[in-house]
């Protein structure tokens, strides 16, 4: 399995060009969702901003040496979105309204996100301070948001609301190896290597319907530990589930099942629009094909597997807040593995 390189290591390769990732991409970005007090917009969700957005454009910023804008989302996420007993931030927090932040909980995407990008700021710019807030974080996952089990461990979605008296409900699309790899450090253990192999582990076995993909959520069994789709949420793979080839792919999983068939359905030219989702009970797919946050990984994710490289969308293309952060993380992620496919001979690779 590789390993992601760090920020600023790798030189940025846009498929079938030899050219470093435009600050276009993330300038337009910037200028789009983030707002002057350093908040991330999510347009398609009434304005609101969550933990994920703000973890996510951490990252960018960083990887785009954007120290200013970084400070900006670091100090709204840590004083809107603070818990008062851990280093976790509240999910959800809601423009006008008269209490902006209603529900405490965390999302676990949020945080990964936050901590990955607080281990690449000490790094980049050498910071104690953000090393001493990123092992913080690291610390609150493992205290607040492992469930030990005797196969593994689950990395709950978040602290609360996720264990149920039969199974335990865990989202595919959470697992990121490469933030468990650099938080790792800051607050060493073993079940960072575990919650990397539970995850990969439950990519290939939690996977249904015609093209055996992977589903937004899943339900684990707290008796066989038998993996099956949640009760509740559309047995969809969709707009959670699009992060599972995502962080496969980035993290150098290129041979996981789940990438693997997901590479094998949107490069069938039935599939080549890379619908918005696929019903993983009826195998309905989606009459109008995703956005471009999907097409994105889609792309990514053919590339990685099937060598077949071409042009990532801009975040231009992307109207709405969450494409195109996908779509920016796929040229992150391009960044970190695009040269090591560009070199590698690919089985059944095709030129772009």
């Amino acid at each position: 399995m590789g390993v992601a390189l760090g920020a600023g290591q790798a030189q940025a390769l846009l498929p079938n060009a030899r050219v470093q990732a435009e600050s276009a991409e993330w300038e337009d970005f910037r200028r789009r969702f983030i707002t002057h007090d350093g908040r991330v917009v999510d347009n398609g969700n009434a304005g609101a901003t969550h933990s994920e957005g703000q973890g996510a454009a951490m990252l960018f910023a960083v990887r785009f040496d954007d120290r200013a804008t970084f400070d900006r989302l670091l100090r709204f996420s840590r004083q809107a979105l603070r818990r008062p007993d851990d280093a976790l931030l509240a999910w959800r927090y809601q423009p006008g309204a008269a209490v902006p932040v209603s529900d405490f909980n965390n999302a676990t995407d949020g945080d990964l996100l936050g901590g990955w990008a607080l281990a690449e700021a000490a790094a980049r710019w050498s910071s104690g301070e953000y090393r001493r807030l990123a092992a913080q974080v690291a610390r609150d996952i493992l205290r607040r948001l492992v469930l030990p089990l005797a196969d593994g461990p689950l990395l709950l979605p978040g602290a609360e609301g996720f264990l149920k008296p039969d199974h335990v409900v865990v989202n595919p699309g959470y697992a990121m190896p490469n933030a468990f790899r650099v938080l790792a450090p800051l607050a060493p253990s073993p079940a960072w290597a575990a919650l990397e192999a539970m995850g990969r582990q439950i990519t290939d076995r939690a996977r249904f319907g015609r093209w055996r993909l992977p589903p937004d959520w899943v339900a684990i069994s707290r008796g066989d530990g038998r993996p099956i789709l949640a009760p509740g949420p559309a047995p969809r793979f969709s707009y959670d589930a699009v992060r599972v080839p995502l962080h496969l792919a980035w993290s150098g999983s290129v041979a996981a099942p789940a990438l693997l068939a997901l590479a094998e359905f949107w490069a069938d030219p039935d599939h080549a629009a890379a619908p918005a989702w696929v019903d993983l009970r009826s195998n309905l797919i989606a009459p109008y094909r995703g956005d471009a946050g999907i097409q994105a990984v889609a792309q990514l994710t053919v590339a990685t597997v099937l060598g077949r490289v071409s042009s990532l969308p801009r975040v231009e293309e992307a109207a709405l807040y969450y494409p195109a952060s996908l779509a920016l993380q796929c040229r992150l992620a391009w960044q970190d593995i695009g040269p090591r496919i560009a070199m590698a001979p690919v089985a059944g690779a095709q030129p772009g």
